[in-house]
């Protein structure tokens, strides 16, 4: 079965760029994308079936933003266990308290660069598809300048 991805972000062009750059390191990956918190959860309950493998999780999002869904999906059992990676233009170390704190797998500061994008998305599909989720920020942080750690 298709791995899919789940984009949670207000910004059009982000949404699109991250879509291209997923495309680009597997096509076969399905990636899913929502404008806010709030349409993100009306597509995780709208479907039976439907359960991405990981959600990239904007902060900064009218109607619901990235705290209040990250809340919302980790109490909720049939979703807790999806992994999040919390992905904002922030590099705010309070940021990345508060990501871990609600249960973010990690916090990533988007990349400016296509190919940083592209780099940083192949660690991640080479996780998902072992499952092994702990691995993802340690590789994705030593590429550097992804955000704050602590």
């Amino acid at each position: 079965m298709n791995k899919r991805f789940l984009v949670i972000d207000d910004d059009s062009d982000d949404r699109e760029l991250f879509s291209e750059a997923l495309a680009s390191v597997d096509p076969v990956i399905v990636c899913d994308q929502a404008t806010d918190g709030a349409e993100a959860l009306k597509q995780l309950t709208a479907q039976d079936d439907y359960q991405p493998d990981i959600i990239f999780l904007d902060i900064n999002m009218p109607v619901m933003n990235g705290w209040q869904f990250l809340t919302r999906l980790k109490s909720e059992d049939r979703y807790k266990d999806i992994p999040v990676i919390v992905y904002t233009t922030s590099s705010n170390l309070k940021d990345k308290i508060i990501a871990d704190d609600l249960g973010a797998l990690c916090f990533i500061t988007k990349p400016h660069a296509f190919g940083r994008l592209k780099n940083m998305l192949g660690i991640v599909v080479n996780h998902v598809h072992a499952h092994d989720y702990k691995r993802i920020c340690d590789e994705v942080h030593a590429l550097g300048d992804m955000g704050p750690r602590g």
